[in-house]
């Protein structure tokens, strides 16, 4: 049995992975530090521990006679806006990436999958976007996890790690565990919270874009693929950087337009000005994912819409 390491276990894409390692009978250990993750949310037959990666000497003594197989990380800070703000903490996503790689190094753990980010892109150069597109973030976020890319790289030439690094667009969708990441910035929790009445109404930025209706154009992708992702790259041997997304894209109004239907009313809604260094489209090119490690998302803009709304 496959003894796996998710760092960020309790978050809301860690505890979704967590949930099918242990289906799938891997011995699954998380550790995380609570910061954002909600213990509840890890699996029961998963070994838990509340550790924080920036403890290089708890994570060494962790891995101690472990006898790890893989490691899938997760942990992270993870909003483009406030890495802006607030670059010394972003810094920390640097931090853990080496204290845990340096971990791995000591107790011969070879093998990693990385939650990285189409942030690492910048703005598109050119659509669908492929992993050979430029990198040149524009926020200190994706600066981090396209710099976390780079350490993972030099680790596998001086120690033989193996990485995967795998580049999300956007998330939404529940995986079964009846919780939505709170602190998302993207469209469906925002959309779901002036349904709730959370907020007074939904704010569309700019409907003039070259696009199907003039809103923006982005690749939503199912909590559910994702997770799927992950116990492919398990399986897949060597090291590479995939994309992970539908391909296809929707607009905001398109996945406004899905919400009404499913609930049977309108959104209040207004639209307002563009926001700085938002591009009108931003879609995944997933085909390396696809050829190489045998992974296609199944799931489209309804099922992820149907999900949302039946979070309690």
């Amino acid at each position: 049995m496959q003894k796996i390491l998710v760092t960020g276990g309790a978050g809301y894409i860690g505890s979704a992975c967590v949930k099918d390692l242990c289906r799938q009978n891997f011995q699954v250990m998380v550790i995380d530090n609570l910061f954002k993750g909600r213990r509840e949310l890890v699996e029961e037959k998963a070994d838990f521990e509340k550790l924080d990666l920036l403890d290089r000497n708890k994570l060494f003594e962790y891995f101690e006679g472990k006898k790890i197989d893989a490691v899938i990380h997760f942990a992270a800070h993870k909003d483009a806006g406030a890495s802006m703000k607030n670059a010394i903490q972003y810094s920390e996503n640097l931090r853990m990436m080496i204290n845990l790689l340096d971990a791995m190094a000591i107790s011969k753990v070879y093998k990693i999958i990385f939650s990285s980010s189409a942030a690492i892109y910048g703005d598109p150069q050119n659509s669908p976007i492929d992993e050979a597109h430029t990198t040149e973030p524009i926020n200190y976020y994706g600066f981090t996890k396209l710099a976390c890319e780079g350490f993972l790289e030099w680790y596998r030439k001086i120690y033989g790690i193996d990485y995967v690094s795998l580049r999300y667009f956007n998330v939404a969708g529940d995986h079964g565990l009846n919780y939505l990441d709170p602190n998302a910035k993207n469209l469906f929790p925002i959309i779901r919270d002036v349904i709730s009445g959370k907020s007074k109404e939904l704010k569309i930025f700019g409907n003039d874009y070259e696009t199907r209706d003039g809103t923006c154009v982005r690749d939503y992708i199912h909590l559910s693929d994702l997770v799927d992702a992950h116990l492919k790259a398990l399986e897949f041997n060597g090291s590479g950087s995939f994309n992970l997304g539908t391909e296809s894209g929707q607009t905001v109004l398109e996945v406004v337009a899905e919400f009404e239907k499913q609930i049977g009313k309108e959104i209040s809604k207004k639209m307002v000005g563009r926001r700085k260094g938002d591009p009108a489209e931003l879609i995944a090119s997933s085909k390396k994912a696809e050829k190489e490690l045998g992974w296609k998302s199944k799931r489209g803009l309804k099922e992820m819409v149907q999900s949302t709304l039946a979070v309690g």
